[in-house]
């Protein structure tokens, strides 16, 4: 996977559910650019192991997961320091709604 082609997969997955920057002060593409770079150093560097396809795909999937939970896990605590706790249990509750629908 070139960076080029993690790019543009990952513009087109953004069209769908927008990243809210929240006015912070970083470019957007530059962060964007930083996090195709690492992933297609990974991946250049798994595959060079000699890893197969299955186990690279296995490995994005548990860092995907992992990154998942981080963010939700980072969303809640925002909340909570937001004081606002209860808000924090909403989005844990509704994000375990979403995914027992996809079963």
């Amino acid at each position: 996977m070139t960076e080029d082609m993690l790019m543009q997969l990952m513009e087109a997955v953004e069209k769908e559910d927008p990243i809210d920057y929240a006015n912070l002060p970083f470019d957007d593409r530059k962060l964007r650019a930083i996090v195709c770079r690492l992933l297609a150093e990974r991946s250049r560097e798994m595959e060079a192991a000699g890893m197969s396809a299955d186990a690279v795909l296995a490995t994005m999937w548990a860092s995907t997961a992992k990154l998942v939970l981080e963010n939700m896990v980072l969303n809640a605590r925002l909340l909570a320091v937001q004081g606002a706790p209860d808000e924090a249990r909403k989005l844990i509750d509704r994000i375990s709604r979403q995914s027992r629908r996809g079963r």
